[in-house]
This record gives C-alpha cells, sequence and structure tokens, in this order.
C-alpha cells in the first residue's frame, strides 16, 4: 500500500473515532477540551454580566425587605432665628410604622436646648385614610426574584450552549476545509505530472479552497473571542468543544406545552393584570357615579389627646359618559393587548415545534445520505483493487463521507439547541433540562 493511500485511510479512521466519541474535529488542534457542565460552571462563576444580575439582585431583595421596616428620620437644626430671637440647638427623632395599606403609626420625640435645661417633646400620631371607591394597590406584574434568577441562569445556559454548538460546527468545517485544500493540492501536484494537462480550473478551485479555509479559520478565531468573554477568562485560550446530540423520543403536544408557555410568560402576566385592573376601574366607576368617598381619622398623643375623624366626597365636573368611554375604551384596549399577547406566544410555540420537526427531519435526510456516500466508497475501494480508478478518486469518496458524517452530526446540535430554546420558552429549568440533550 502506497504512503499516499495509508496517510487516506489513518485520516479517515481517526476522524470516525472522533465522530463515534461525539468530539467532533480531532484534538490534536492543539485546544483545551471543554464539555457543556465545565462551561456553564466557568461561566456561572467568572461572567461579569451575571454576576452583575445577582449584585442586583441581592439588593433588591435588601431593598424589598426594607419597605416592610419602620422608618427612622433624624432632624437637627444647631442654631437658629426666630421671632427675632436666637435659638438655641433642636432636634427630632421619627419613626414611621405602616400598618398595612390604610393606616399608618408615627412617632416624634423633639429635644430642645436653651438656657433654661432641656425640653423633651414627645408625640405620637396613629393615622387613618381610607377610599371607599379606590383601585386596589396595582400588583406589578414583574418576576419575583427566584424567577429572574432562575431565568438568567437559563439565559447565559442557551448562550454557552449556542457559542458551543457553533464553535464546535466551525471548528469541523474548517477542518473539513483543510482536508480538501490538501486533496486539491495533492490532485494538482498530481496534474504537473502529466505532459500537456490544463491545470486552469484546478488552479482556480485551489484559490478560492484558500480563500475559504481563511473565512473559516476567521470565524473559528471569532467564536473563540466570543465564548472567552462568556466565560470571563482571563488569558487567551483555545477551546475544543466535546459536545453531542441526539434525538428524543419525546411527543411534544402542543395543548400542555402552550400552559407551560403560557404560564412562563411575564408578558401575558402583565397583560391579564392590565385588564383585571381596567375593569375593575370601569366597574368601580359605574358603582360611584364618579364619586370618590373617602374615611379620614387620626389620633394624636402629647401634651393632650387629640381624635379627629371624618368623611369627605369629591367629584370631578366632567362629563359622565365621556369618562365612561373612556374607561370602557381602555378595558377593549387591555382584552385587546392580551388576546394580541395570547396570539404571539401562540405563534412562537408552534414555531419552535415547527422548527424540531425541520430539525428531525433533517436528521433522517442526512442519515440517508451518510449510508449513500458509504456505498459510493465501499464502490470506490472496489473499483480501485480491480485498478480502474486512483487513489485521488478515493481521496475524493473518503471526503464525501466526511462530509456526510459531518453534517449529521451538526444537524444533531442543530436539533438539541431547537429543543433547548423551546423549553426556555416553557420555563423549564435548563440547567438540568440541557444535559438530557446534550453530552
Amino acid at each position: 500500500m502506497s504512503k499516499l493511500k495509508r496517510r487516506l485511510w489513518a485520516g479517515f479512521l481517526a476522524l470516525s473515532l472522533a465522530l463515534t466519541l461525539g468530539g467532533g474535529a480531532l484534538a490534536g488542534a492543539g485546544g483545551s477540551p471543554i464539555t457543556l457542565a465545565d462551561a456553564l460552571a466557568q461561566a456561572l462563576e467568572h461572567n461579569m454580566g451575571y454576576a452583575l444580575f445577582l449584585w442586583e439582585q441581592d439588593l433588591a431583595q435588601r431593598r424589598e425587605a426594607l419597605q416592610k421596616h419602620p422608618k427612622v428620620a433624624a432632624e437637627v437644626k444647631p442654631a437658629g432665628f426666630e421671632d427675632g430671637q436666637l435659638q438655641g440647638p433642636q432636634g427630632s427623632l421619627t419613626i414611621t410604622v405602616p400598618l398595612g395599606r390604610h393606616m399608618t403609626l408615627s412617632g416624634k420625640m423633639g429635644v430642645a436646648v436653651d438656657s433654661q435645661g432641656v425640653d423633651l417633646r414627645p408625640t405620637g400620631t396613629l393615622s387613618l385614610e381610607y377610599g371607599l371607591f379606590a383601585l386596589p394597590k396595582e400588583e406589578g406584574a414583574s418576576l419575583s426574584p427566584e424567577e429572574q434568577r432562575r431565568r438568567e441562569v437559563s439565559r447565559l445556559v442557551l448562550q454557552v450552549l449556542d457559542l458551543l454548538i457553533e464553535l464546535r460546527q466551525a471548528i469541523d468545517s474548517r477542518d473539513y476545509a483543510q482536508a480538501v485544500l490538501a486533496h486539491l493540492e495533492a490532485k494538482l501536484a498530481a496534474a504537473e505530472q502529466t505532459p500537456n494537462y490544463d491545470d486552469f480550473e484546478l488552479r482556480t478551485k485551489l484559490r478560492e479552497q484558500t480563500a475559504a479555509l481563511g473565512a473559516a479559520q476567521e470565524r473559528v478565531d471569532q467564536l473563540q473571542l466570543q465564548l472567552q468573554t462568556v466565560l470571563g477568562t482571563a488569558e487567551p485560550a483555545f477551546y475544543e468543544p466535546l459536545i453531542a446530540a441526539g434525538v428524543q423520543e419525546v411527543d411534544y403536544a402542543l395543548a400542555e406545552l402552550q400552559e407551560e408557555v403560557f404560564a412562563a410568560s411575564a408578558e401575558l402576566r402583565s397583560a391579564r393584570q392590565q385588564l383585571e385592573r381596567a375593569r375593575t376601574e370601569l366597574e368601580l366607576e359605574r358603582k360611584s357615579k364618579g364619586w370618590d368617598l373617602k374615611v379620614s381619622g387620626a389620633l394624636q398623643a402629647g401634651e393632650d389627646l387629640d381624635l379627629s375623624v371624618g368623611l369627605s366626597a369629591s367629584k370631578t365636573l366632567y362629563p359622565y359618559r365621556i369618562i365612561l368611554d373612556e374607561l370602557e375604551l381602555a378595558a377593549a384596549k387591555a382584552e385587546h393587548n392580551l388576546e394580541a399577547v395570547e396570539a404571539a406566544l401562540l405563534g412562537e410555540l408552534r414555531s419552535s415545534l415547527q422548527a424540531i420537526a425541520a430539525a428531525e427531519e433533517r436528521i433522517r435526510l442526512r442519515a440517508e445520505l451518510v449510508a449513500a456516500a458509504e456505498e459510493d466508497l465501499e464502490l470506490r475501494q472496489r473499483q480501485y483493487a480491480a485498478g480502474l480508478v486512483t487513489e485521488l478518486q478515493v481521496e475524493e469518496a473518503v471526503l464525501a463521507v466526511q462530509k456526510a458524517h459531518l453534517d449529521y452530526f451538526h444537524s444533531e446540535l442543530d436539533y438539541a439547541r431547537t429543543v433547548a430554546e423551546l423549553w426556555n420558552l416553557c420555563g423549564r429549568d435548563l440547567t438540568k433540562a440541557v444535559f438530557d440533550l446534550v453530552s
């Protein structure tokens, strides 16, 4: 067996072994192997965007906790003039405790220093203000801190997964382009040994393949930089993603997935709350006929005990029918917005399911292409053994098998990415679900 043939079959066997192990290109490229689990651990630990998000979440939780605590305010007046007389130092300490939506308890301790000594002035106030036709307190549709953190982690998981898949495919495409370039160089070298052979077409293909290899290498370099940024790598590194995927036997039921998507959507939650509030405001306006009734009271304790209670009614002198029309319009717009949000989410879900079905079909077709390419290679082997074809023609068949295997392997990765995007749309925890798709 010639040196060319030995090199040819060694390369083919090495590529087949790499594809079997799910590693894509060979590790001999000098890169640092990295799995999805390693990449996620490094990103969660060193990614600057995620670190800032956690910091912001911690501050938001502490700020929310402070809303339920008493508020303390201090005021100090070192000196001043009042009625033409110099006043001594004065100060006060006020504590306000919210007792609910309508009641507030506050206490104040005033201190004044003059020539006669220290004067203490403690006071306390319990105040009430209740609107009989007031709208209920608007609850924000924003996600809880736990939900926001889970979504941010899922976003980072998708970003890391996408980069690893893109980089794996780019490295494989670059290595294949290098193999094609080497094959064209071998064909050109053989053509130069043939007298009067027109090698213009070969040289053109060689130049085009050289440019294609340069573009493929540039794509790999760009993705390496992006992955380093996401992982928070301080030093330059060249990563070799070790990643593989397979098709899951899952029945994607539209009705069940629709419930998950609707439940996970913060936008839909907000639209529902806006509609409910618009309807409530319209109903209150119809009941009150535009009147705003308030009950207010205060109990103040100081030198004397003072109690005050009052009932007030107010109404804006504005055409009542116009106000109702405006509120009915707001309710109709809120209902339309809710329908639009639901339709958009349902369309996104159907699009995702269609993409998964298309990815599964591509895998099936490319599996057939792999089988056909391997049959062609076996035919070339028999022809070569009979002396009917050259070694270069056999090498072309080997390259075709390599390309078919890479396309099949890449289509599996694309399928895993599409399913991961669906699970993210459903609000599932990707830190666990993604490893059911990718190994």
